[in-house]
């Protein structure tokens, strides 16, 4: 009010905007495989890694190499090596932003910059669609990972595994939300003990600098009984990513990305 002009014209005192970043775990699972194989442990050559991702991993040999690139460690599992790869993909984006301002740039908001966020809904499972078959093992057309977290089913240590890993990433400088997204069985949350259980993993998430960390907590059966008989399911509700939704109501591919998210138990 005090300058006259509207938001999109310069009228807010800080003018932050923020990108939603998509798949920083594949690429940087992806960097790790190519890494370990073609040049640490010489297993494959780049040309050989090269015409099995074209082949969508479809043959004999692509189908030996898919192999290979699965057993690669992968961000979630609380390995230093690839976890830090992860980290400094997410550095080497926030260290560009700097050199951008938006187009209000002096013509009113004392701040106009960018920053960082993970927070993408579900636009992780449409933007696959377009990308091809990744160095990590991922299918062509198959989601990206959501938020920071790790690629769906990749995540084989438990739930402190995940957090130990999300730690090491640049969190403080993701300003505009840090997505993480897990599932636990409803057995991991029944009973004092385990409640006690979940309380602390929560507390010790924050003491990490993890500051959203959301839940499903519901069997991978009951999903799968709910996308074959979905009229006698309208009343389940999953928390899709930032928003809960009917599970019924999604597409079926985004309801195949929850289902794929690692079932956790302590």
């Amino acid at each position: 009010m005090k300058l006259g002009k509207t938001l999109k014209a310069g009228g807010c005192r800080y003018d932050v905007i923020s990108q939603s970043n998509i798949g920083p775990s594949v690429v940087g699972n992806s960097l790790e495989a190519m890494k370990r194989l073609v040049f640490d442990e010489k297993k494959v050559s780049y040309h050989e890694l090269m015409e099995a991702i074209r082949a969508n991993w479809k043959g004999s040999e692509a189908a030996r190499i898919h192999q290979l690139v699965c057993r690669v460690p992968k961000f979630g599992n609380d390995d230093d090596e690839v976890d830090g790869i992860v980290a400094d993909v997410f550095a080497s984006y926030l260290d560009l932003l700097p050199g951008y301002h938006t187009l209000r740039l002096g013509k009113g908001p004392e701040v106009s910059c960018y920053t960082m966020s993970t927070s993408n809904i579900t636009s992780y499972v449409p933007n696959g669609f377009v990308v091809g078959a990744t160095p990590d093992g991922r299918g062509a057309g198959a989601p990206l990972n959501e938020g920071c977290s790790p690629t769906q089913g990749t995540d084989h240590e438990g739930p402190t595994a995940v957090i130990n890993s999300v730690a090491k990433l640049p969190n403080d400088r993701v300003a505009a939300g840090q997505l993480l997204n897990m599932r636990f069985t409803p057995q991991s949350l029944a009973g004092e003990e385990n409640l006690s259980k979940f309380v602390s993993f929560l507390r010790v998430s924050q003491m990490k600098g993890i500051y959203h960390n959301q839940f499903n907590v519901i069997s991978s059966d009951v999903l799968r009984q709910a996308q074959a008989r979905p009229d006698e399911y309208t009343d389940l509700i999953v928390r899709v990513a930032g928003y809960c939704a009917q599970f019924v109501s999604l597409m079926p591919q985004t309801q195949d990305a929850i289902i794929e998210r690692t079932e956790n138990n302590w």
